[in-house]
């Protein structure tokens, strides 16, 4: 069986035979097959909200879908619909179940996770009841909206200094940028400036120096110039990102980016995405240097080749060699250049 998970855009193919609104009609269809042709499953990991990969020593943990917005070149509203969020109370009961499993970070993700609302418990707040009512060592958010970063949400974690170990919400944020140039983001409709994303860099920083963004960015945006681009290259090196990942422009249907004048070659957004690349890897460089010397508590996945991969608080991979079974195990190390992926 083969079950896609992510924006649907051509729901007329015809080897498609099933559409499902959720995970857990997804699960039901599936098992339900199996039924019929006598097979057996013992249980669908979509069902009960997680995502695990037993390779990995973190797990994704759904609180939201839906989106509010309309981003010219999104087609999430149009199949995903309004907001809905997952009651606090569910989210609590996976985060323990998680806890009991041994996992020791949790992401929480969502189509807009800003958008969460359970009464009148935000994001912040939600954040807030996890911390008090689980133990789960390591809290790490999923794609965050520049539009909805609220000061409360700031609070919550300008009070994490950079030397600290017992935190348990980490020092990273995967803030979505989509480009460097106000007037692209205008085109975008996006409704943040890049001045207002550059004051939430700031803020956090200035409490916590290591603080870690990482960020989306769409090259080749119809209507995007040289200088347009050129902005957006600067913006990468002033924000100086752990890590950006690059999107050359792909129009979807029933959008209005597809139908606006201006559009990119694919001969452009190539050149476009390969020089971006190579100002984002020097950016990601040059944070990682500042790490160089310091101590981080550093959670250990699966052995590759030689040495062990992990990711400290503030998601810098770093690669450790040891003869020590680290797996799952959050250590404390001494970050040399060596270490740094």
């Amino acid at each position: 069986y083969v079950v896609v998970i992510g924006c649907l855009e051509n729901k007329g193919l015809p080897e498609i035979n099933f559409i499902a609104k959720n995970n857990e009609e997804a699960a039901e269809n599936v098992l339900s097959l199996r039924t019929q042709q006598g097979g057996h499953m013992k249980s669908l990991d979509s069902a009960s909200g997680f995502t695990r990969d037993d390779k990995r020593t973190r797990v994704l943990i759904k609180i939201q879908t839906g989106c509010a917005f309309s981003c010219a070149y999104c087609v999430i509203p149009s199949y995903r619909g309004k907001p809905q969020s997952v009651p606090a109370e569910k989210i609590i009961k996976k985060i323990k179940e998680a806890e009991t499993e041994g996992y020791k970070e949790i992401v929480l993700t969502g189509i807009n996770i800003c958008l969460y609302k359970d009464n009148r418990l935000n994001l912040a707040g939600l954040i807030q009841k996890i911390l008090k009512e689980t133990k789960i060592p390591r809290i790490r958010l999923g794609s965050l909206d520049p539009r909805l970063i609220t000061d409360e949400l700031i609070s919550l974690y300008s009070n994490i200094r950079h030397l600290t170990f017992d935190f348990r919400l980490l020092p990273h944020w995967h803030l979505s940028l989509q480009s460097g140039s106000d007037k692209i983001l205008k085109l975008m409709n996006r409704n943040y400036t890049t001045k207002k994303y550059l004051s939430v860099v700031k803020k956090l920083r200035k409490a916590n120096p290591l603080f870690s963004f990482t960020t989306d960015i769409i090259v080749g945006f119809p209507g995007e110039t040289e200088k347009d681009f050129e902005e957006t290259c600067e913006f990468v090196k002033k924000a100086e990102f752990a890590k950006v990942h690059i999107f050359p422009y792909s129009p979807r249907p029933n959008t209005s980016a597809a139908k606006m004048p201006g559009q990119v070659s694919d001969k452009i957004k190539k050149e476009r995405a390969r020089k971006l690349k190579t100002v984002a890897d020097a950016a990601a460089k040059t944070f990682a240097a500042k790490f160089i010397g310091q101590i981080r508590p550093v959670l250990f996945e699966h052995k590759k080749t030689d040495a062990w991969p992990g990711f400290t608080p503030e998601y810098l991979e770093i690669k450790h060699k040891s003869k020590e079974n680290l797996w799952n195990r959050v250590v404390n190390i001494k970050i040399k250049k060596e270490n740094i992926s």
